[in-house]
């Protein structure tokens, strides 16, 4: 690997310096949560990365060779309509804020960052450039300045209550006609923003929702803030592990409140059913790259708390052929069955005819692969999307609909998944 590294110890807490230091210049990514390499043992507290030194932007075919000849950390980040290329799909609507299908990048300047230790990484092509020393010198003696708070407007659902629960019925029209098992339908909510520090901002909900999955990325006038508690995938050499979730309940008012809303989703049989179908396609997906009777599921409805809501997943592990890349098999389970639907590809063209809105990076998925044979990726969900010259933030929120779905609770999942957002955006104003 092209890279050297200087180790350096710290007693200061630099997480705040370190997320605002990767939202400078046109490109960085910012890993938090204790999610991100846990099941492969590539530990950190935060991973940071800044500046292009190489990317990628082509087909997928390509991209492989491209993470091969890097041999080094390749932050990478897949929208969901990357399914155009890989099925005969279309995305007929318009997308409020673009992103490009495929963005692969090594980064310039890495930091890691576990405990007291502060790990920075720069390209041995740019060490006569870029010193370590200086750029812990900025982080330790970063001062956070006090800003103006942003305007942010009343958020606008793309499409009214009534729509949405038309869209649900028509959605289990095609469910009673054999069409699909399941389908996942999102509705998209934008508010009109200026002045906004995004890096603040996702560093705020990070504090109040920690979610294991959270990353930042800065693609220049455009960022994404994610506080996703999914992982889609994680690469430990040939060990590959999926963690689909299926299943959302608040949490309660109180203790009693809490464990009566947690016990409701472990015994609800929509959520289990709901659940096994998306396992199932992962197998099934997984199966393809898997060697022969590699595939296993050693955890099925498991129920995860998080700060605002309970979520089942469950866990489907596999062993990577040998000689198959570790993207050639993300790409094969991508989109995630937990986002699409059963099948999966006329799931995802119904969804193409209900939703009114096209949803870029959301339900896509950010993560990276390391020099090592690691990777980890994760489901791109609980996100705002922010475009700096448009002035709009963006989020999407929906839900899995079977068979036993009722279009109210349905309605009601997607206005628990938002509050979070909501009360952050209004939070952060005052």
């Amino acid at each position: 690997m092209n890279r050297y590294w200087k180790s350096f110890q710290t007693t200061k807490n630099l997480q705040e310096a370190i997320c605002l230091w990767s939202a400078k210049g046109g490109f960085g990514f910012c890993f938090l949560g204790i999610g991100w390499g846990s099941k492969n043992e590539d530990e950190f507290d935060m991973l940071a990365g800044l500046g292009a030194h190489t990317s990628f932007k082509g087909s997928h075919s390509k991209a492989a060779s491209f993470i091969e000849s890097s041999e080094d950390f390749v932050f990478t980040s897949l929208t969901y309509d990357l399914k155009n290329q890989l099925e005969k799909l279309q995305s007929s609507r318009e997308g409020t804020i673009e992103f490009p299908d495929i963005f692969l990048c090594v980064p310039k300047v890495l930091i890691k960052q576990l405990g007291s230790t502060i790990e920075i990484g720069v390209r041995t092509d740019s060490v006569s450039e870029i010193k370590h020393e200086e750029i812990l010198n900025q982080l330790q003696s970063f001062i956070s300045p006090k800003e103006n708070p942003p305007q942010i407007e009343q958020g606008q659902f793309k499409m009214s209550r009534e729509e949405y629960l038309d869209k649900i019925a028509h959605c289990k029209e095609q469910i009673q006609l054999g069409e699909i098992y399941q389908a996942n339908i999102c509705q998209e909510v934008t508010w009109t923003c200026s002045g906004l520090d995004p890096a603040r901002l996702f560093l705020k909900g990070y504090q109040a929702n920690p979610n294991p999955f959270s990353v930042f990325v800065n693609f220049g006038d455009r960022y994404c803030l994610s506080w996703s508690p999914e992982r889609f995938l994680s690469f430990d050499d040939r060990q590959i592990l999926s963690q689909p979730m299926k299943g959302t309940a608040p949490r309660g008012t109180d203790a009693e409140e809490d464990g009566m809303n947690k016990a409701s989703l472990q015994n609800s049989e929509k959520d289990r059913r709901e659940n096994v179908m998306i396992v199932d396609m992962v197998r099934n997906d997984l199966s393809h790259f898997a060697t022969k009777n590699s595939v296993r599921v050693p955890e099925l409805y498991t129920i995860e708390t998080y700060p605002r809501v309970h979520q089942m997943h469950s866990t489907v592990t596999a062993k990577l052929k040998d000689g198959i890349h570790a993207f050639d098999a993300l790409i094969k389970a991508f989109p995630m069955g937990s986002m699409t639907g059963a099948p999966k590809i006329r799931a995802m063209q119904i969804i193409d005819e209900l939703e009114n809105s096209k949803r870029g990076l959301y339900s896509g998925t950010i993560g990276y692969f390391n020099p090592n044979g690691k990777a980890d990726f994760n489901v791109v969900i609980r996100t705002l999307l922010y475009d700096e010259s448009k002035q709009v933030l963006t989020a999407h929120v929906g839900g899995g609909i079977t068979a036993l779905s009722d279009a109210e609770s349905e309605y009601e999942e997607c206005i628990v998944k938002l509050k979070p957002i909501q009360e952050l955006l209004y939070e952060f104003v005052l």
